[in-house]
């Protein structure tokens, strides 16, 4: 450039800065190919949501700086609140309180109360937060769902096998983001409605003990 472009040889050199119609290409050829990628993706996401069918089992998952609660809309709107199992010997457990065994769960994977979900039957997740983001993650249900404030967000999946299956808070949310743990007992619907009954709930068609009538309590 300094040869061809000295100034005896009088050589005017292309423009390429503040050249109108350049910048114009420039501008609208990345516009062009972000539209030609937005277009299959919107649809594609569009088509990944599919909304679950009436006799899927609802969960409200709520979170919390640090812990979990769980509402059951569908079974009376029972709530069950889960904290992370301290271990045992840990200086800031409590005198009263339970510490993790091997039966609870790994470390930091435990928690005092477990999500109880039936198997085979649809789940309907729907997640929100008190305070900041969270998320609600299980691998294994390959489920990551958000929980943002003042928002509702909801998916759904179905349990194949019954078991025990733990997740965390997968977005951080401040100091004890890694204590968050979740924890899914996966029953047959049986056991899932003896449990329901046993937290003060209903399944859903039926009535609470206090409503039936003496002659069918007797």
């Amino acid at each position: 450039a300094v040869i061809k472009f000295r100034r005896s040889e009088h050589r005017e050199p292309s423009k390429t800065s503040h050249n109108v119609a350049l910048e114009i290409a420039w501008t609208l050829v990345p516009v062009i190919i972000l539209v030609l990628l937005a277009v299959p993706s919107i649809g594609l996401l569009s088509a990944q949501f599919k909304p679950a069918p009436a006799n899927a089992v609802t969960l409200k998952a709520i979170g919390n700086q640090w812990y979990w609660s769980y509402q059951y809309p569908d079974h009376g709107g029972f709530e069950i609140t889960a904290n992370m199992l301290k271990e045992c010997g840990d200086p800031t457990l409590a005198k009263d309180a339970r510490c993790r065994t091997d039966a609870d769960g790994p470390r930091l994977l435990a928690a005092d109360n477990r999500v109880v979900l039936p198997v085979g039957v649809p789940i309907r997740l729907i997640t929100t937060a008190n305070d900041v983001i969270h998320s609600w993650a299980i691998p294994a249900f390959w489920i990551k769902l958000d929980a943002v404030p003042g928002r509702i967000n909801e998916t759904s999946f179905t349990i194949d096998k019954p078991g025990v299956y733990f997740g965390q808070c997968s977005e951080l949310c401040g100091a004890r983001h890694g204590y968050m743990p979740i924890t899914v007992e996966a029953v047959p619907a049986a056991q899932f409605a003896a449990w329901v009954a046993a937290k003060g709930g209903t399944m859903p068609g039926s009535k609470p003990a206090a409503e039936e009538s003496p002659a069918a309590a007797a």
